[in-house]
């Protein structure tokens, strides 16, 4: 019996499916952060190892072969691509075909459009848009790096509380919200400890991306400048889906959005699609047909034999849109 393996790798969790040929669903796990440029080589082994340790655990003795696609962030423009590789091929204890590396937005954009055209936000720890155009080139806007780019995303949101609370701390903001419930959310007890941590790594970006709940409740509370970065936030992401909706010469387009952010904040998508009703009103959000751990399932199967039996796609689009059901 063959078996297909998708990974989605991002900033702050990285999830498995081992599911068989005929829609089975073998083994499936969670673990934290692999973005592959931003920790080491052997903390991303070490991540992966557990990740497929506890895949693996309950493996059928007639799996024969394993095709799988991880899709990881940061692999798109990773400067040490084969070491990845070589990685990835060491790591799954079956004979198997050589992996698929691809990005997490990649796995995302088929997972919600399957080979349509159309557009997909991602929004979680980091943002980016991918778009793909009536000839099935795909196009990419933002997600260039949470400290320079990824506007409007879950770290950008939380950078701001940060400053906030910076700013609060030696007066140049008066009095508010921002220090305390920073420091708590954090587990710091001093604004020093808080700068310590920032600096030495200890508090990571996905931990920064935590911070983005508390902004919008504060914004609900009728915090301004709370609202104030959500609204710049949905200008942000505005602007990377309007440039790649100029990119894929649509007329008409469906967009998708995922990722974390997007996923669990009702406040954030609501805003965002009565901006976009006004930008970009040729542009339709549309539900993603499936998770994105299904896309990556979709692209090692393409990669194997370039067809998708019937009962696996119905499996992967019975499993939902929402990348945690799996892990439930």
């Amino acid at each position: 019996m063959r078996a297909y393996l998708g990974i989605d790798g991002g900033g702050t969790h990285t999830r498995s499916l081992l599911i068989s040929e005929t829609g089975n669903i073998l083994g499936r796990a969670v673990v934290g952060p692999s973005n592959v440029q931003q920790i080491s080589s052997q903390a991303l082994r070490s991540t992966l190892q557990q990740l497929l340790n506890l895949t693996f655990i309950n493996l059928p003795d007639e799996i024969e072969s394993i095709a799988s696609c991880f899709g990881l962030a940061g692999a798109a423009s990773a400067h040490n691509k084969e070491d990845i590789h070589a990685t990835l091929g060491s790591l799954i204890p079956v004979p198997s075909e050589p992996p698929k590396l691809t990005s997490d937005a990649h796995i995302a954009l088929v997972g919600a459009l399957g080979d349509c055209p159309g557009l997909m936000l991602a929004a979680g720890t980091g943002s980016i848009c991918l778009g793909r155009d009536a000839n099935g080139i795909i196009h990419q806007t933002g997600g260039l790096g949470a400290v320079f780019d990824d506007l409007g995303s879950g770290f950008w949101i939380g950078r701001k509380a940060v400053q906030m609370s910076f700013q609060e701390s030696d007066g140049r903001r008066p009095s508010g919200p921002w220090q305390s419930n920073v420091l708590r959310l954090l587990s710091c007890n001093t604004i020093e400890q808080l700068q310590c941590k920032l600096k030495t790594g200890d508090i990571n970006n996905s931990h920064v991306a935590a911070l983005a709940p508390m902004v919008m409740q504060l914004s609900l509370e009728g915090v301004s400048v709370a609202a104030d970065i959500l609204n710049n936030a949905v200008r942000e992401l505005v602007a990377v889906i309007s440039t790649t909706y100029g990119k894929v010469k649509l007329r008409t387009a469906h967009l998708v959005l995922v990722g974390g952010l997007l996923e669990q904040s009702e406040l954030l998508r609501d805003q965002l699609s009565a901006a976009l009703k006004i930008e970009e009103p040729e542009i339709q959000i549309q539900k993603s047909l499936m998770c994105p751990i299904a896309g990556a399932v979709v692209l090692a199967c393409q990669e194997s034999n370039n067809n998708v039996p019937n009962e696996l796609e119905q499996a992967l689009i019975a499993l939902g849109t929402d990348s945690s059901v799996i892990t439930r």
